[in-house]
């Protein structure tokens, strides 16, 4: 029986066959980052990890790498931390409605506004101004947009969360803002009382007469209890409301637990050689503005590959879709309560120049600027001496009937407590304690009514002879009265 032998395969298969093997894994390795972003250990330079930014790159090359087929050969920020690391940064991405509606008014050139709120890492505990992320990130906007105009406002106020900002916040930015950027995860302490805050200050921004884009972004701390704060809670809210949500500590913080020595590098030194590890440093300011610009690169790639408006995205199963439009009811509401409250809340703080705490009569409190380590300084009305009383008009517009006061809560202050009342009902007063044992300094508010009745009102308040301080101290620090 004959047995046909196989051909042997020429050389020049043999090796055609090599190049385009070698050629496909070119393709597929080359435009896909695989590793992850490496930890710095080396000496700290404080200044250091900045970027050059191309000047307007083509959209294809710098955009996100998930709609774009890849890191592209440009894609400055995919080719600095890899696809992997970008993808755990976006906790909440949705649908982006409102911010690709910004981002075409930005490529047509129209002049955009940014507000920032936050705590003290937005302020700029322990950097300079420039190195600030948001400042990093609106330096990208304008080179990025360089036919337009672009203003970013800093309303960021140090030791400060949700609570305040909820009935406050146009006190720092103003209301005509097209973006606004969000920055409580630390400052908001992980209570249900502070997703309901965060959650009515998500719904008021959203009502803003610009119908601004809200993106919330979460720094993190390791000195803290627990890694968890209250910036877990706010993500269901996030996804609720369809903000995106863009997470430093998803990024960053496991290659941090497994590389330990690396943590000092990536947060604020002290000048007596220790490490404040609740503010993060330079470097990782700027990895916050870069997670922040590589997701705004993602949204332009979405928009070069599908310009669709928001009204003209499809519906599922003909119901009504409005991609920009608000919840009716809130997440702390039942689902047959009527629709939410719409509020015009009334603010007067010692943060803020549009209208600042001015009582109408006082008797021992002054007004009274601390500057912390770091050079932030944080302003207060405050008294010292039992006894000292002070009052605030206070209009009550409707809604709510609450009456609230922000005040100073700190363990090592040495601070007292204060009894606050509404006009002559001194009985129904509310005695606030500024002292805890928490190793925290933070502005929290307190209640002081919730049955107000529409009109003007005045807030009284007195300085206690009786405290929890170890020390006796009596010390009492106001910030803000709010009501709605």
């Amino acid at each position: 029986m004959l047995i046909a032998r196989a051909r042997q395969p020429s050389t020049l298969f043999v090796l055609l066959n090599a190049c385009i093997v070698t050629a496909l894994i070119h393709y597929w390795t080359s435009g896909r980052s695989l590793h992850a972003v490496s930890v710095w250990i080396g000496q700290d330079l404080e200044h250091e990890h900045g970027h050059d930014y191309p000047q307007n790159p083509p959209l294809s090359q710098v955009a996100g790498p998930a709609s774009c087929g890849g890191c592209g050969s440009n894609d400055t920020m995919c080719a600095l931390y890899g696809e992997d690391i970008l993808a755990r940064s976006r906790a909440y991405e949705g649908a982006n409605a409102r911010f690709r509606r910004v981002l075409r008014d930005a490529k047509a050139g129209k002049h955009i506004k940014i507000g920032v709120l936050g705590g003290s890492v937005t302020n700029g505990q322990g950097v300079k101004q420039h190195e600030i992320w948001a400042n990093v990130f609106a330096e990208w906007w304008k080179q990025e947009f360089a036919d337009g105009e672009m203003t970013i406002q800093n309303g960021a106020i140090a030791a400060t969360g949700t609570n305040y900002m909820s009935m406050c916040y146009l006190e720092h930015i103003d209301d005509d803002a097209d973006i606004v950027l969000t920055e409580f995860a630390i400052n908001d302490q992980r209570y249900d009382f502070n997703a309901e805050s965060f959650e009515w200050l998500l719904r008021q921004l959203l009502e803003l007469p610009k119908r601004p884009a809200v993106i919330n972004i979460q720094t993190f701390g390791l000195a803290y209890q627990q890694l968890t704060t209250g910036g877990d809670l706010h993500i269901a809210a996030a996804n609720y409301y369809d903000t995106p949500l863009i997470s430093l500590r998803n990024a960053l913080l496991p290659q941090l637990l497994d590389t330990r020595e690396a943590g000092p590098n990536y947060f604020h030194r002290l000048g007596s050689g220790g490490t404040d590890f609740n503010h993060i440093n330079p470097r990782g300011h700027q990895m916050l503005a870069d997670l922040l610009i590589a997701y705004t690169q993602r949204q332009l790639c979405a928009l070069s590959s599908s310009p669709l408006p928001p009204d003209a995205a499809p519906s599922y199963d003909d119901l009504p879709l409005d991609l920009e439009g608000i919840p009716p009811l809130r997440l702390f509401q039942n689902y047959n309560d009527p629709p939410a409250l719409h509020l015009s809340p009334y603010c007067t703080s010692t943060r803020t120049l549009k209208h600042p705490l001015i009582p109408s009569f006082n008797s021992g409190w002054e007004n009274w600027t601390y500057t912390a380590p770091g050079g932030t300084e944080k302003s207060y009305v405050r008294a010292t001496q039992p006894g000292s009383k002070i009052g605030f008009k206070i209009p009550v517009r409707g809604g709510m009937g609450r009456v609230r006061l922000s005040y100073l809560r700190s363990a090592t202050f040495g601070l007292g407590i204060c009894k606050c009342w509404l006009d002559e009902d001194e009985e129904a007063g509310v005695l606030v304690d500024g002292f805890w044992d928490k190793p925290l300094n933070v502005a929290l508010v307190v209640i002081i009514t919730k049955t107000a009745s529409v009109g003007d009102h005045v807030l009284s308040c007195e300085l206690m002879d009786k405290t929890h301080d170890p020390e006796g101290r009596t010390e009492f620090r106001l910030i803000a009265v709010d009501a709605a």
